[in-house]
């Protein structure tokens, strides 16, 4: 039964995923500016919102906010990080 119960969490997990890129700090930032325009040429400290550090996977399961980075799934592969990504990619 514990497994059923952990495919659900997995399930919660993906249905609300979003990528935490760049661009989207960058959103973030214009947001909170267009909220309050006083804001604008503030840091992300300023302007109250998480330093951007590296692209993550974003999500919550039960009200807990998850993120998963190049970092996280390094260190659950017990593998260091080796190569490069490349953000802006033409298809």
């Amino acid at each position: 039964m514990l497994l059923g119960q952990g495919w659900n969490l997995v399930k919660h997990f993906w249905v609300r995923a979003g990528i935490y890129d760049s661009h989207a700090a960058r959103l973030e930032e214009h947001e909170k500016v267009l909220i309050d325009p006083t804001m604008e040429g503030k840091t992300r400290e300023q302007l109250g919102v998480k330093p951007f550090i590296c692209t993550e996977i974003r999500s919550s399961i039960t009200g807990i906010l998850v993120s998963i980075s190049e970092d996280t799934i390094d260190k659950a592969c017990r593998r260091v990080a080796e190569g490069s990504f490349e953000e802006h990619l033409d298809n």
